[in-house]
């Protein structure tokens, strides 16, 4: 049979059981404590203990970590901030007199853009002349090719023809004056050959008429000659009578011959004078061709001499190679004098990827290459608000530089920022010139190895013989 559930008692409430529970806590807490024991060789046993298993691993933590914990390794060079293509001198051959000075230092300027002028009174004079010479001889040598071919008309080149300055207008005004009077006197000797020409036409003409008649009397005194011999056989005249009639025939056949030897010199006069009128235009186009030669020879050295003074003249207003910023303006006052490769500014090109030009020591080089990872710290900015720039090495110098002030040997590196990190600075202003220190990542190495390696290298010295 099943067990009967005992009956207990009913439960009291919680308000009628506090009474009883506070009078049992007052009981406990009025009883004495137990008796302490003190053992001081036990507590220092266990403070020695605790001490020496701190310690303990402390040196075994810390052995173990510069043992086999590795650490990044840098090379460490200062350097300075800098552009890929550098800070742009700008300088003068010659130099000169300051006339104006149109720009300031920190000033942004755009390629092309005027920046200072120098004083060009003696070169812009210059150049005019020499601009007015050679317009003068290109003009000059369009003639003489006119002349030269015996064209009826002047061919200036569009060199000329397009310009509307004065300049040019008056050397082809000048030569086409002076195209046409010799055209004009050439024309005129040769309308006096030819007149002559005509002169001595109408003189054979007069030869050949007085020919025609002696040749009728001649004609005509035959008959007449006849009949006096025919009296003459009869004794009817005497003979003088018949030889003068011959003399009379002999006379007009002398004049016949002398009036045919007149027209043939006349020819020749006339062959003379028509060589002359060819001469004349063969010695036009001759002496043309001489000029010529000579006038391309001058124009080819006033070419040169107009070159250098146009340019020399150009110079005088200097002007902006690139977009940049002007930095270190030299020049600051008007009628200042700038002598011969001065520097008269600088400018910091816009556009162009930044970079760290550093030095690197001569016993770290043998450690340092092109590509190599690097981080770039700038000196000048606040530690706390400017991370570091990561970049990676692009120019290591093959030789090394020695200063002369200091002489202190290196070798230049020039290290490419990441244009990421150039993008997040967005509180600092990066200029070129800034300082900055450079730290090349050259591997991992424990920070045993970094320890021993003084003692390293006095042992790799000390065990060598001398």
């Amino acid at each position: 049979m099943p067990r009967q559930a005992q009956s207990q008692p009913p439960a009291l409430p919680l308000s009628s059981r506090l009474p009883d529970m506070t009078e049992q806590m007052l009981t406990l807490s009025q009883r004495p404590a137990p008796p302490q024991v003190f053992e001081p060789e036990a507590r220092l046993n266990g403070s020695l203990r605790t001490a020496v298993l701190l310690m303990s691993v402390l040196v075994f933590g810390i052995g173990g970590a510069a043992a086999f914990v590795p650490m990044g390794g840098a090379i460490v060079a200062s350097g300075q901030l800098g552009v890929e293509s550098r800070v742009k001198q700008i300088t003068h051959p010659t130099g000169g007199v300051v006339s104006e000075i149109l720009v300031q230092n920190g000033q942004h300027v755009r390629k092309g853009q005027l920046l200072m002028r120098l004083d060009d009174k003696v070169l812009g004079t210059d150049a005019q002349l020499s601009a007015l010479s050679l317009d003068q001889m290109v003009a000059q040598r369009a003639r003489l090719e006119a002349e030269r071919m015996g064209a009826p008309a002047i061919r200036f080149p569009d060199t000329l023809l397009k310009r509307t300055d004065a300049s040019a207008r008056a050397a082809m005004a000048d030569e086409q004056k002076l195209f046409d009077i010799r055209r004009s006197e050439g024309a005129g000797l040769t309308a006096q050959l030819h007149s002559r020409i005509g002169q001595y036409g109408q003189e054979i003409a007069g030869y050949r008429a007085q020919i025609a008649a002696l040749q009728k009397q001649a004609v005509l005194i035959q008959p007449e000659l006849a009949g006096v011999r025919e009296l003459y056989g009869k004794k009817l005249v005497t003979l003088n009578r018949v030889n003068q009639l011959e003399r009379t025939s002999a006379d007009i056949g002398g004049s016949v011959g002398a009036l045919n030897a007149q027209i043939a010199q006349t020819m020749a006069r006339i062959s003379e004078t028509r060589q002359q009128i060819i001469q004349l235009g063969e010695t036009r186009r001759s002496d043309a061709g001489v000029q010529l030669a000579q006038i391309n020879n001058a124009l080819n050295e006033q070419q040169v001499r107009s070159v250098s003074a146009m340019d020399a003249q150009s110079r005088t207003m200097i002007r902006a190679p690139y977009d940049g910023v002007v930095d270190k303006l030299a020049a600051a006052t008007i009628g200042g004098v700038i002598r011969p490769a001065d520097t008269i500014m600088e400018i910091v090109p816009d556009q162009d990827r930044l970079l760290v030009e550093g030095a690197i020591n001569p016993q770290d080089i043998d450690r340092v290459h092109s590509g190599q990872p690097a981080r770039i710290r700038l000196s000048s900015a606040s530690a706390t608000t400017t991370p570091e720039l990561h970049g990676k090495v692009v120019f290591v110098a093959a030789e090394r530089t020695v200063e002369q002030a200091s002489q202190r040997s290196y070798f230049p590196v020039r290290v490419e920022i990441d244009p990421r990190d150039i993008k997040s600075l967005s509180g600092v202003k990066m200029k070129a010139g800034m300082p900055a220190e450079i730290f090349v990542e050259s591997g991992s190495r424990t920070m045993l190895s970094y320890l021993t390696k003084p003692l390293r290298d006095q042992f790799q010295r000390a065990f060598r013989d001398n």
